[in-house]
């Protein structure tokens, strides 16, 4: 019982505590990021729709990620201002919505904050 007690007490309280940030729309220019701690786990997102299916990327050999064209400019703007390279990942994924003939488009970028 008090091994248990002992392990509540340390470890407890972390796992309540809350270890990332979102960002919910990078492409809002004011400042979201107010409550981020250094190498704290960080998500952006941009969401949009579109009538392709298929986005063009390229290689950007700077962050060694593949990059929307669409949105290189505020993808790359945005991992400089507040990403570690080491750790950054960028995910899209693409829904077709059938009742709106569109596809609908999220793109994830994930990485640790620097201050």
């Amino acid at each position: 019982m008090k091994k248990l007690i002992i392990f509540i007490y340390f470890f407890g309280f972390s796992l309540l505590a809350k270890d990332f940030c979102v960002i919910s729309n990078i492409l809002d220019n004011s400042k979201q990021i107010l409550n981020c701690n250094d190498k704290q786990l960080l998500f952006g997102y941009i969401k949009f729709k579109s009538k392709l299916n298929n986005l063009k990327f390229s290689l950007n050999k700077e962050i060694k990620e593949y990059v929307p064209h669409r949105y290189k400019s505020e993808i790359l703007t945005f991992v400089r201002k507040n990403c570690y390279k080491k750790s950054l990942k960028i995910k899209t994924i693409t829904n077709f919505n059938s009742k709106l003939d569109e596809y609908v488009n999220e793109i994830i970028i994930e990485c640790r904050y620097k201050l």
